[in-house]
């Protein structure tokens, strides 16, 4: 009785917002990037409607891995460190990885026209299109005129053919910088294909994905589809995008008289109202070469880790992935324009690597790397600090997320301080060894 009486007297405690644990671990000094998660996940909803996951490997070593949340808010099935995400528009940089490799193996150059490895695309006026003009989105070829859906983006030789008997844009607002979704990938797809023989999902893991142990993969098999995430977006995400369809990109969106817009972002829209389309068995078992990486956190980051280290080593020195040579020209400034549907200013390298603000750390993120992906989806490459970060998550924001690694390069630039201060420490012992 009298502990019922002091439970009526004393003062409920007062309910604090909580946050579904955050799994995995971070190295001594990463404990803020830990918290910076948190918050995001946080933010951005309950953890069974959506999950996220960020890595961050530092001389090859993994500092950070941590996943929160439900990777399909349908099964219920739960993030772990494994997930794989679709990562969307980001799949660019992985594209382009895959055409630096050949590059790098002597089987093509960017600066030379496409139909010299594929004769037909010469036609209508592409014969001095470049490899570098269509992975920098240079090459008047945002968007395609015949009418597309959902199904038809799912067949990369079908849509190459199409483009054979395109002609770039006339519209003056495809003279700089214009990013299309859907039609870079699908002629870097062809490119690989008929220089190499395979086809692009055999090539890169083959050639890359196999060798370096990294999961991520274009296009799924069915082993993979239960620890696969489902995508969904907040309130504001496809608003940030041109002319949004209704999803089925039967919409009058194709053929000659349509806006530009209409053809580079709605035939069909890469984020259709229905989100559900890009979790589909058959999207996910496709080779969608722009959209349609799937990768972990985890295979992200250690793709980005080794970009950094061989971003790096001395010339001549055996790389990992991509020579100095290679990754000197691809990373170097080629273009900076500011895209008339999306908005935003985007700069590229020769190899169309995305070039990255250096933000708050140019210590840290000085020639820095990558690809901003669609919706706080994000992976970045620092030569300088020696490290790749990635993150991923479920749904789709309009907040890019950039809070969350300018906390991994206040932790990076922290262990850099820290680690300078030991070798000049050691420096001094030893010169006072010597004295002595």
């Amino acid at each position: 009785m009298t502990t019922s009486l002091v439970r009526q007297v004393l003062p409920r405690p007062r309910p604090r917002p909580t946050t579904a644990a955050v799994h995995g671990t971070t190295a001594p000094g990463f404990a803020s990037v830990r918290h910076s998660f948190e918050r995001a996940c946080r933010d951005a909803g309950p953890a069974g409607s959506q999950g996220a996951a960020l890595a961050v490997v530092r001389h090859g070593e993994t500092v950070v891995d941590l996943w929160h949340g439900t990777a399909d808010p349908v099964t219920g099935a739960p993030w772990t460190g494994d997930t794989l995400e679709p990562v969307l528009t980001g799949s660019h940089g992985i594209l382009a990885t895959a055409v630096l490799l050949l590059a790098d193996m002597g089987a093509l150059a960017l600066d030379r026209p496409v139909a010299d490895y594929w004769p037909e695309f010469a036609v209508r006026g592409k014969g001095a299109v470049t490899l570098r003009d269509v992975l920098t989105f240079t090459a008047r070829l945002p968007g395609i005129a015949a009418d597309l859906d959902q199904r038809d983006v799912e067949n990369p030789q079908m849509m190459a053919a199409l483009l054979e008997l395109h002609s770039p844009e006339d519209d003056p607002r495809a003279g700089g910088v214009l990013h299309g979704p859907w039609t870079a990938g699908w002629i870097a797809a062809e490119v690989i294909r008929r220089v190499d023989g395979r086809d692009l999902d055999l090539f890169f893991l083959e050639e890359i994905a196999g060798p370096l142990g990294l999961d991520i993969h274009f296009g799924l098999v069915p082993d993979q589809l239960p620890h696969t995430a489902r995508i969904s977006y907040d309130a504001g995400f496809r608003a940030r995008f041109p002319a949004p369809d209704g999803g089925t990109g039967r919409s009058g969106a194709g053929g000659g008289g349509a806006d530009l817009s209409d053809r580079v972002w709605n035939n069909p829209s890469p984020f259709p109202s229905d989100a559900g389309v890009w979790s589909e068995s058959r999207r996910r078992y496709a080779v969608i070469p722009s959209l349609g990486a799937y990768a972990s956190a985890r295979g992200l980051a250690r793709l980005q880790g080794i970009l950094a280290a061989d971003a790096v080593r001395a010339p001549g020195e055996e790389p990992l992935l991509l020579s100095r040579r290679t990754l000197d020209q691809a990373r170097s400034f080629w273009v900076e324009g500011l895209d008339p549907q999306l908005g935003g200013i985007s700069a590229y390298g020769e190899g169309g690597l995305q070039l990255l603000d250096e933000g708050l750390h140019p210590d840290v993120r000085s020639g820095a790397f990558g690809h901003q992906g669609p919706g706080g989806i994000a992976y970045q490459v620092w030569p300088q600090a020696g490290t790749g970060a990635a993150l991923v998550r479920s749904r789709l924001t309009a907040d890019p997320g950039g809070q969350v690694l300018d906390e991994v390069a206040n932790a990076v630039a922290d262990a850099v301080a820290v680690a300078d201060s030991v070798a000049v420490a050691d420096s001094v012992a030893r010169s006072l060894r010597t004295t002595a």
